[in-house]
C-alpha cells in the first residue's frame, strides 16, 4: 500500500480541524511475549490509516521491551503509557473518548469501560478458548462489539460470553523466512554455543515461565535418553522469568544430564539455537493459536514435540514433522507417564537416519502450509474498518 500524502498525516489534519481518528489499544504488557507480537502487527497494520494511536499497558512498567518497534512500524503511535489501575483506565477513557478500543487482558480497562457513560466502540483479542479466560471478559461482553479470536473457538465465545460477530485472525505475520543450516553451518553454530558437533540435541527456545514448564523438557530428555542408552544434550534458551528459572534449578540439580544441559539465558538472535536442535520440545500448559516458536523450529526442518492445546492440533499433523502429547487440560504439567510414551514413541525414529530425514522434510513443509501467503494484517483491517 502506497503513503499517504503528507497533506493526509494525521498530525496535518488535526492542524487543519480534519477528521482523525484515534485508535487505543490496551494490553497488559510490553515484555516480549506471543501476544506482544500481536499487538505489534495490530498496531503497525493501521500504519497507513489517518489514525492516532495509543498503546496502554497493565504490567511490568520497566519491561518496555517492544515500545521502539511499536513506534518504528507505526509513527502515528503518539502515547505509550504505564496504566495500570481501573481508576486511571475510567479517566483516561472519560478525558479521551477513542474512536475504538482494543483490549487484550488490561484488567483496569475491563473494569472502567462499564463506567464510562456511552458507548466506546469495542474490539476484544482472544487467544485462548479456555472458560478461565474467557470469563475475564463477562465483565463487559455486552459493551464488545467484535471478538478477534487467534483460532476457531467461535463455539465457545457463544457459549461463555455472548452473540456478538468473531472475527478469526490466526497472529501469522509476515517474517523473513528461514531454512534448515547446512551441515556445515549447524557445526558452526553448536560450537559458538559449546555444544558437540554429533550430539544428538533437544531443547526449547523461546519465552521461559511457569505457564511454558521448561522444566518437562529436561524430564523428556532424561525419558529419552534412558531409552535410547546413548548421551542426550538439552539447550534451553531464551529468557527465564523468576518461576522459571526457580523450577530449571530444581530439576537440573536433580537431573543424571545436568552436565549436558545448557542454558543460555536471554539471546539477542534466537534463530542460532533453532538451528542447533535436533528436536523441539514444547511442554506448555496452555497455549494460545499455534506459537510462533513452533513455526520457528519446523521452517528450520526441526520437527517439533507439543501439547494438543489451544489450536496447535488445528495445524500440527500428528507424525508428520510434529509430535502430539494429547493434553485435555489447561492448569496442570504434562504428566511423567507422558513425556515417557512420547520418548518411547521417537527413540526408533531417531534411530534410523532415514526416517529422520523424513520428518525434517515433512516439518519444513508444515511450516510452509501454515503461513504461506497469509495476511493477517488486511483481516485486522477489515475487522475494525467500520470504526475507522
Amino acid at each position: 500500500m502506497p503513503f499517504l500524502p503528507v497533506n493526509e498525516w494525521p498530525i496535518f489534519q488535526r492542524w487543519l480541524g480534519g477528521p482523525v481518528k484515534h485508535v487505543a489499544f490496551a494490553h497488559r504488557k510490553l515484555s516480549f511475549g506471543g501476544g506482544e507480537r500481536v499487538l505489534i502487527e495490530q498496531v503497525a497494520a493501521l500504519a497507513q490509516l489517518p489514525v492516532r494511536v495509543s498503546v496502554l499497558f497493565n504490567k511490568e512498567p520497566d519491561k518496555r521491551d517492544i515500545e521502539a518497534e511499536l513506534k518504528a512500524r507505526n509513527p502515528h503511535v503518539e502515547t505509550v503509557l504505564h496504566l495500570p489501575g481501573a481508576f486511571g483506565a475510567w479517566r483516561w477513557l472519560r478525558r479521551e473518548r477513542p474512536d475504538l478500543l482494543v483490549i487484550c487482558n488490561h484488567k483496569g480497562f475491563q473494569r472502567a469501560l462499564p463506567w464510562v457513560g456511552g458507548h466506546i466502540p469495542t474490539v476484544v483479542t482472544l487467544h485462548e478458548h479456555y472458560e478461565r479466560h474467557l470469563r475475564k471478559y463477562k465483565g463487559i461482553r455486552r459493551l464488545v462489539d467484535r471478538w478477534i479470536i487467534t483460532w476457531p473457538f467461535e463455539a465457545m465465545v457463544a457459549q461463555h460470553l455472548g452473540p456478538q460477530p468473531c472475527s478469526l485472525i490466526h497472529p501469522l505475520y509476515p517474517r523473513s523466512g528461514a531454512h534448515p543450516p547446512s551441515p556445515e553451518q549447524k557445526r558452526a553454530l553448536r560450537e559458538g554455543l559449546g555444544l558437540p558437533a554429533d550430539a544428538l540435541v533437544v531443547g526449547y527456545a523461546g519465552q521461559m515461565d511457569r505457564r511454558k514448564d521448561p522444566a518437562s523438557v529436561v524430564r523428556f530428555a532424561e525419558h529419552l535418553e534412558r531409552i535410547l542408552a546413548r548421551p542426550v544434550h538439552v539447550l534451553l534458551a531464551g529468557r527465564e522469568d523468576r518461576h522459571a528459572a526457580q523450577s530449571l534449578d530444581s530439576a537440573i540439580a536433580a537431573s543424571p544430564l545436568r552436565s549436558r544441559i545448557l542454558r543460555t539465558g536471554a539471546l539477542d538472535d534466537l534463530s542460532r539455537a533453532f538451528n542447533a536442535l535436533d528436536l523441539y520440545v514444547m511442554t506448555s500448559r496452555n497455549e494460545g493459536y499455534f506459537p510462533i516458536a513452533l513455526l520457528e523450529a519446523l521452517e528450520r526442518g526441526v520437527p517439533v514435540v507439543a501439547p494438543s492445546v489451544g489450536g496447535i492440533a488445528t495445524e500440527l499433523v500428528d507424525g508428520e514433522g510434529g509430535f502430539l502429547i494429547r493434553k485435555p487440560d489447561d492448569r496442570q504439567p504434562l504428566k511423567a507417564a507422558q513425556l515417557e510414551a512420547m520418548a518411547l514413541r521417537l527413540a526408533p525414529l531417531l534411530q534410523d537416519p532415514m526416517a529422520w530425514q523424513s520428518q525434517k522434510v515433512a516439518a519444513e513443509a508444515l511450516a510452509a502450509r501454515i503461513s504461506r501467503d497469509y495476511d493477517a494484517a488486511s483481516l485486522f483491517r477489515e475487522a475494525v474498518a467500520e470504526w475507522l
